[in-house]
């Protein structure tokens, strides 16, 4: 592969169009590419490898653009290159993405990344295009070239600083770089995937190893205290087995303890009901004596009930006419006050009545009574209780103020008579409301010629004063004009003056800005200095931050497998914390099922001792008479049994009877979860190791944490050494830029100088500064083209005072027509004003005095109506009490009042009548009691100890439930031990297979990663084969190095870990200097500068070799060398360019990019880099 042409276009650090004729320099064999620091060397050789792959080398190819900043933005970037590959000529075209201003409106829109590949297909033929986009062309060049980009960079663009770095590198470095150029992909995915392997077999391992202790002490925690564990041997399946024959002793020991206590418990319970039915019988007979004696002092109240209810049957007839009476009685009383009412509303329209006193002088007295007539009876009237049960008391007393509320009331056709003057006044001032609508027109277009007055006024007064002020405006234009006219005189002399002190200001502002520049060339060149002695501790300081990023990445498998741990300990934790709270719930119900079990117990006792009491009036429900008893035999029956209230049957015996067992059973089962409860939480306890659920999660976030400090640190390892290469390349950056700096500031200093000896020739011959110069000009200037606007403003002047006279003339009529509007306006309004006071008197307006006059006539007529109504009322209420009098007296009352005390509810005589029934049934059930046999024979026995009873029954019931409970717990407990103990043996069924897969993948991994003690090299499998590339690269570079050192110092393959490995797999790759004069070999950090560079630049030479060959790709024709010629002494430079003469054969053409200037001397053949404020240029010589 050749290359021919280079054409740039906006690239990079090349603003305009650049071409570079590589035939032409490659006619010598070798050429120089050289520039000041950043003009854009490294550029040519990125736009060599753009144009062949579509990006640039390094770390540059992360660039946000790579079009020139400085280029106009209308201006794309571009690279065409031609080039010869294995005999084919070709042209590649290509275009990054940049953005470009819109054919339309404002903005910037994308123009895509594009690809051109063209072939000749002879010579002096027609260009045949191949290809046209990006990754056909990318394709069609590794085809040819049988070479990727990064191969290209290192076999065609030797960069030396990298290889240096390649040469003191570990062997973990040194593999990324052969990686890149080799592929071992097959290797490197094979350790990965062992790795892998050997991880995920050590956690399936340690998870059914965590599964199997997990049972074991879940067994230990379902044992509980009480039974006694042996002692743990090798074998878990062996232990579990003793543990599951103690269980079953246990459970056995248990049953027969229950045994015996149930049957103690029914002896003590037959003699506990025993006693207590003997009780029983003795408290009813003793009951019934008591309520016989009672029953004896109860005769007065049967005789009070049976008078009672004869008054109530009498007054039930007079009650119909009292409640009408009560009824009228209230109608007349609320049609008073609906009078009273009226009349109050309507007395400031009513004035005083003929001979009588005004009604607004009433005295409070009397408002008061008409408000509320007979308050004293009416509050006693509805809702009175006894003795007036009916409420008729008040109506004798409420006839007087009836009679005096009447004569109070106004006369009707009086206030009818004052309503109809109301209605008329009315009508009379509807006519006159038009006219108060017609006053406020008037004022409304009185006020409009007011405005329109004061307007007319305001612009009379404006024309006056600009009459007034045009005469002296005028003078003074004209005068402006004459001084305008003289100015446009001066101008010629004006001008050449201004033109020497513009040269001085601008020979000024240079020398400024060389100061200024000499200002800042300083400052880069001390900070160059510093940076120089300062690098150096910062490239140590990252290399030791890369070694302990590393070291912690290594620790991550451990960590996780320890959060691993700690998130199944704080689940064990929250289960513990939840199962606890629910023992204690299941305690509670353990508790409440006991008491309820109790409860029922003693009901079902209860029951059937109820039912033994009522036996014999059970028996007396069955006898029919004639037939013979079935207990005595007799046919008669004079004195059966009765039942003593609410009698037990057999099915409320059987209710109790299963209501009981239900108790029980649900007792059983409370204290069976209890048991379970308590075994889970034991176990969850055991695992979660005494750790509360904060103290877990706190474990768990602490080893959460950890895990994602060191794994930001494992993915922080590449930024570590992409940070210590950039630290390198600045050291190196940082001594060229010093050097070069100092050239500037002394070309920098000899411009300034001559600027200075101008500027003070030009002082000498000119009078006045630039500014005053400039000033006169323009004011001569200014006043010469202001002559021609000030004629025409002139003439306007003139023209304006004309046309404001004749304004003036009209606006004098307009105000005088104005004037008289306005007083015509004023006449038209008095008189309507007077008008529509007369008609509203002293309300506010004619609205106001309708609304008033209608409402006096609306309560008017609504006090006459309500006074007729009452009048009425108060004759029918008269009436209906008489009737009700006569009535009371005709059925033996002595008034109306007697009659109504005397009656009495269905309630009242339905309970009356009750009473006197219940006294008669509850005697003849006391006497039947008392008859009975067996509570006379109970009478007689002496009193049982049921405290006594009591005790021994609830002792013996005590141990029975105690004696279940531990039953229970046995059978709980051995059901659990027996389902662990199955999961015991699964867990250890999928555990030994798992731990022997894990021994063997842990083997294999660590043998293939150089981890383990059979791997005698450390050697990675990668890495040997990597180590046999490294190996020819090293027999390719020795042929160059040889003859480069004159014979001293030869590089060998080392394959022992090199020393800045902290690793234990770096094994395979290290390289070592070996020295002839000493015979001693070196590690390459200890070479000097200039041996670094001609050991580096013969690595990079041989690795070219290795990587042509291994690829198989074309033969490369030409080959370009970057920097690192500085350090050299010149016998060592000769050597080196000897030997990179020699890489001429075959007509090889080598590129030689430095900025020395030694170079300059012995490469004829240049190309130049030209650095400058708006972009960077080209030049061939």
């Amino acid at each position: 592969m050749r290359l021919h042409k280079l054409r740039l276009v906006a690239f990079g650090s090349f603003p305009g169009t650049e071409e570079v004729d590589f035939d032409a320099l490659g006619e010598a064999g070798l050429f120089l590419i050289h520039g000041p620091t950043g003009a854009g060397k490294t550029t040519v050789l990125d736009a060599v490898c753009y144009a062949l792959y579509g990006r640039v080398p390094g770390q540059r190819e992360s660039a946000r653009s790579l079009r020139c900043d400085h280029a106009p933005p209308d201006r794309g970037p571009s690279v065409t290159l031609e080039l010869t590959i294995r005999g084919r000529r070709l042209r590649i075209t290509r275009s990054p993405a940049w953005m470009r201003p819109k054919l339309r409106g404002s903005g910037l829109v994308e123009e895509k990344a594009k690809a051109r590949v063209e072939e000749l297909t002879e010579p002096g033929g027609q260009w045949v295009v191949r290809s046209t986009r990006s990754d056909e062309a990318g394709d069609f060049v590794n085809t040819l070239t049988g070479m990727t980009a990064a191969q290209f960079c290192q076999v065609a663009m030797l960069p030396q600083g990298e290889f240096a770095r390649f040469l003191r590198a570990g062997g973990e470095e040194r593999r990324e770089l052969l990686e890149r150029l080799f592929s071992v992909r097959v290797f490197s995915d094979v350790e990965r995937w062992l790795a892998d392997h050997r991880t995920r077999t050590w956690r399936e391992a340690q998870e059914l190893g965590q599964r199997v202790e997990s049972v074991l002490d879940r067994m230990r925690g379902a044992a509980g205290d009480d039974l006694p564990l042996p002692e743990e041997a090798g074998d878990p399946a062996a232990w579990a087995g003793e543990v599951l024959d103690l269980a079953r002793g246990a459970l056995a020991d248990a049953v027969a303890a229950r045994a015996a206590s149930q049957e103690a418990l029914l002896s003590a319970r037959a003699r506990l009901e025993e006693g207590r039915a003997l009780a029983d019988r003795q408290r009813r007979h003793a009951a019934a004596l008591a309520r016989r004696q009672e029953l004896d002092g109860a005769a007065d109240e049967r005789s009070d009930l049976e008078a009672m209810l004869d008054e109530a049957a009498r007054a039930d007839r007079v009650a119909p006419l009292i409640r009408q009476a009560a009824q009228r009685a209230e109608a007349a009383a609320k049609a008073r006050r609906v009078a009273a009412d009226a009349v109050l509303r309507a007395l400031p329209c009513l004035g005083p009545e003929p001979g009588g006193e005004p009604a607004a002088d009433w005295p409070e007295a009397t408002r008061q009574g008409v408000m509320q007539p007979g308050t004293g009876s009416v509050a006693a009237r509805p809702g009175a209780q006894d003795p007036d049960p009916m409420g008729t008391a008040w109506i004798d007393a409420e006839l007087p103020d009836l009679e005096r509320i009447d004569t109070e009331l106004p006369d009707p056709e009086r206030v009818a008579v004052l309503e109809r003057e109301r209605r008329d006044e009315v009508a009379r001032v509807r006519q006159i409301l038009p006219e108060e609508a017609r006053l406020r027109q008037v004022r409304g277009e009185r006020a409009d010629a007011e405005r329109a007055l004061a307007e007319l006024a305001g612009e009379e007064a404006g024309l006056t004063r600009r009459l007034a002020a045009l005469p002296a405006e005028r003078l003074d234009v004209e005068e402006r004009l004459a001084g305008a006219r003289a100015a446009a005189a001066s101008l010629p002399g004006l001008t050449a003056a201004r033109d020497t002190a513009l040269r001085l200001r601008q020979v000024t502002g240079q020398a400024a800005l060389l100061d200024a520049e000499l200002a800042r060339l300083a400052e880069d060149e001390a900070r160059a200095r510093a940076a120089q002695a300062e690098l150096p501790e910062l490239l140590a300081g990252a290399e030791e931050r890369l070694r302990g990023l590393r070291d912690m990445a290594a620790r991550v498998p451990a960590l996780e497998a320890a959060a691993q741990m700690a998130g199944e300990r704080l689940e064990a934790a929250r289960l513990r914390d939840a199962l606890t709270a629910d023992l204690e719930q299941a305690e509670h119900d353990r508790r409440a099922a006991v008491d309820l079990a109790q409860e029922r117990r003693d009901r079902l006792q209860e029951v059937r001792q109820a039912r033994i009491d009522g036996m014999a009036a059970e028996l007396a429900a069955g006898l029919v008479a004639g037939a013979p008893c079935a207990v005595c035999g007799a046919t008669e029956h004079p004195s059966p049994a009765a039942p003593a209230g609410r009698t037990a049957t057999a099915d409320d015996e059987q209710s109790a009877q299963e209501a009981f067992e239900a108790a029980q059973r649900a007792r059983e089962e409370a204290e069976t979860t209890v048991a379970a409860l308590s075994s889970r939480l034991g176990d969850a306890a055991a695992r979660a190791a005494d750790l509360s659920q904060e103290d877990a999660s706190a474990a768990l976030a602490d080893a959460h944490e950890e895990l994602t400090r060191l794994s930001a640190a494992e993915t922080a390892v590449a930024a570590a050494e992409a940070e210590a290469g950039r630290l390198a390349a600045e050291l190196e950056s940082a001594r060229d830029r010093a050097a070069e700096l100092t050239g500037l500031l002394t070309e920098t200093r000899t411009r300034r100088n001559a600027l200075l000896a101008e500027g003070e020739r030009l002082a000498a011959g000119l009078k006045g500064d630039l500014a005053t110069a400039e000033a006169e000009l323009e004011r001569a200037r200014s006043l010469a083209a202001a002559e021609e606007e000030l004629t025409a403003r002139a003439a306007r002047l003139a023209a304006e005072l004309e046309e404001l006279g004749a304004r003036a003339a009209r606006t004098g009529a307009a105000l005088a027509e104005a004037r008289a509007q306005r007083d015509g306006l004023e006449a038209d309004e008095r008189r309507l004003a007077e008008v529509i006071d007369a008609a509203r008197g002293e309300d506010p307006s004619l609205a106001a005095r309708l609304d008033r006059l209608g409402e006096e006539a609306d309560l008017l007529r609504e006090a006459a109506e309500a006074t007729a109504a009452a009048a009425v009322a108060d004759r029918e209420s008269e009436t209906a009490v008489a009737e009700a009098a006569r009535a009371a007296g005709g059925e033996g009352f002595a008034s109306v009042e007697h009659a109504a005390a005397a009656v009495r509810t269905p309630e009242d005589r339905e309970t009356m009548s009750e009473r006197l029934g219940h006294l008669d049934a509850e005697r003849a059930t006391v006497e039947g009691l008392l008859a009975d046999p067996e509570l006379v024979a109970a009478a007689a026995e002496p009193t049982a100890d049921l405290p006594e009873l009591e005790a021994g029954h609830e002792h013996a019931e005590r141990d029975h439930t105690g004696r279940t409970s531990a039953r229970d717990r046995a059978k709980g407990r051995l059901d659990q031990l027996t389902g662990l103990a199955g999961e015991l043996d699964a867990a250890l069924r999928a555990y030994r297979p798992a731990e022997e897969r894990h021994r063997l993948a842990r083997r294999l991994a660590e043998l293939a990663t150089g981890t383990s003690g059979d791997n005698r090299w450390h050697m990675r499998l990668s890495a040997y084969v990597l180590g046999e590339r490294l190996r020819q690269v090293v027999d390719a570079a020795n042929e160059r190095l040889d003859r480069m050192s004159s014979g001293r110092y030869l590089l060998r393959h080392d394959l022992n870990r090199s020393a800045g490995d902290r690793g234990r797999s770096g094994g395979g790759l290290g390289l070592r200097v070996l020295d002839a004069w000493t015979g001693v070999e070196r590690d390459p950090a200890t070479l000097s500068g200039g041996e670094s560079f001609i050991t580096s630049l013969a690595l990079a030479l041989g690795l070219a070799d290795v990587v042509t060959d291994e690829a198989g790709g074309a033969e490369i024709g030409s080959l370009f060398v970057d920097e690192g010629f500085g350090t050299l002494d010149d016998e060592t430079l000769d050597d080196v360019l000897d030997i990179l003469d020699g890489l001429r054969e075959g007509g090889r053409a080598v590129g030689v990019v430095s900025h020395v200037a030694e170079l300059r001397v012995r490469i004829p053949a240049q190309l130049r880099v030209v650095k400058g404020r708006s972009g960077s240029t080209l030049s061939h010589r």
